[in-house]
């Protein structure tokens, strides 16, 4: 360890947590003994996202894309983790070369991208059952504006909703143009609906569509699959297909690119990029 950084040695007993979903992202994490376990609660489900092996790093996307967690993590057994802060962190990157920040940012992009999906498929009844709580929570005679700080602890207690559920039910709600969110001017946020006879019947209509999406599924009439689309279709990861060609389970010679847009992305590309 570079004796210029700052870092900490914490314990974590077998069950404990290290974090939760919707925790700021201060911290990255190495396993230096035993594992870790990230994981999600979706709709009262306890849903594994990874599990982290001695020597491996954890906690990293968050504090680089500046988002709070977007899973929790607890220990599977007793174990040693190294802490570090955000600012060691950044610096590394920033020491980088250009093709590993470029690597950093695609990983973000992707993890983004899963997260997301994960929401599709296990998020919408959430969603549903929050709009559901926003007409019960809607007693304004005037305009229909309820506390944010509200909904938030009721979704708590009476759905067992995580903060980062909530947030992307009420960013959906707010996309489709449902509800619109105030911050006042002592920094607290409102939710006001905009159409109380039209919120529930239009988020209705919003979950049916997204709920077939999901049954619906599939590759369509196309000639070529990228990488996304692929895992997508077995219902794996990217990196578990990543490996599958590795170890040559998927021949190479299927893998294609885009002429074109190769040439363009080699052009600003130099030989020592793939060294």
């Amino acid at each position: 360890m570079n004796k210029d950084k700052t870092y900490s040695v914490e314990s974590f007993a077998k069950d404990q947590i290290i974090f939760n979903e919707g925790d700021e992202s201060n911290y990255a994490y190495l396993v230096e003994s035993g594992s870790v376990e990230i994981f999600r609660i979706v709709n009262n489900n306890h849903v594994i996202v990874n599990k982290i092996k001695q020597g491996e790093l954890f906690g990293e996307m968050g504090i680089v894309s500046s988002a709070p967690r977007v899973a929790s993590a607890k220990a599977s057994e007793k174990s040693r983790l190294i802490k570090f802060n955000q600012s060691d962190v950044l610096k590394d990157l920033k020491k980088s070369p250009t093709i590993v920040n470029a690597l950093t940012h695609l990983l973000i992009k992707r993890f983004e991208i899963l997260d997301n999906e994960l929401r599709e498929h296990h998020g919408t009844d959430m969603f549903m059952k929050v709009t559901y709580l926003l007409e019960i929570l809607d007693d304004s005679q005037n305009r229909h504006i309820v506390s944010y700080k509200k909904v938030l602890d009721r979704a708590k207690k009476l759905l067992n909703a995580t903060k980062v559920e909530v947030d992307h039910a009420v960013d959906i709600l707010s996309k489709i143009n449902l509800i619109r969110v105030e911050t006042t001017i002592n920094n607290e946020q409102s939710i006001e609906v905009l159409d109380p006879d039209k919120l529930i019947s239009i988020a209705q209509t919003y979950y049916e569509s997204m709920t077939k999406k999901n049954k619906d599924r599939n590759i369509g009439d196309v000639a070529f699959l990228d990488l996304s689309d692929l895992a997508s279709e077995m219902n794996v990861s990217e990196e578990r297909v990543l490996n599958r060609l590795r170890s040559g389970v998927i021949p190479s010679d299927l893998i294609y690119f885009h002429k074109a847009g190769i040439e363009k992305w080699l052009n600003q590309k130099t030989r020592e990029s793939f060294d």
